[in-house]
């Protein structure tokens, strides 16, 4: 009986031990389990997270193409005003000013062209330096070509390098081309 007594208390004793074993592994699970539970909360996040920035990159590159799009399309209108500017730039426009507006009944009109190499010499990049090597064109009002090149060479004497070029009487009506051009 006593052997009976000591196997069933070691019995009890084997299945005290089995309860708290099973106690422990099932606490283990658990936790084991909540962190697996935190991991695909987690996990479940990230995936959108992913996704989102998934659909926020084909954004970007759909506005980044667009973009690019528009950057060429501007540089080729760059290009073009940039084209027509240096063709505008380039067309001479003449230009003739009026030297005074003092005049006497019996003058006439005379295109004096006056010119200075100096300023080009001295200064290559004046922004004036070729208009004044080709020569700017005066509006003189005068009897005779003699005296509308002194009034000229009266006008520019005091200062070192102009020179009048040429004196031509004007053979056309410079008002109504003048008025033409503006009202263009």
């Amino acid at each position: 009986m006593m052997i009976n007594f000591i196997i069933v208390l070691a019995i009890v004793a084997i299945g005290a031990w089995l309860g708290n074993v099973l106690m422990t592994v099932e606490q283990r699970v658990s936790q084991a389990r909540q962190r697996v539970r935190g991991v695909r909360n987690r996990q479940d996040k990230l995936e959108s997270t992913i996704h989102r920035l998934h659909r926020e990159e084909e954004n970007l590159h759909g506005e980044i193409e667009e973009l690019t799009r528009e950057i060429v399309e501007l540089r080729k209108k760059q290009v073009e005003v940039q084209q027509r500017l240096t063709e505008a730039q380039s067309k001479r426009r003449p230009q003739i000013l009026i030297l005074t507006d003092r005049r006497n009944p019996g003058d006439k009109e005379w295109l004096v062209t006056v010119v200075n190499q100096q300023i080009g010499e001295i200064d290559a990049t004046h922004p004036l330096a070729v208009e004044w090597a080709r020569g700017r064109n005066y509006l003189v009002w005068a009897e005779s070509d003699r005296e509308a090149a002194e009034r000229a060479n009266r006008r520019f004497s005091a200062r070192p390098g102009y020179q009048v070029r040429s004196v031509a009487a004007v053979k056309e009506d410079l008002y109504s081309s003048s008025a033409a051009r503006s009202a263009a």
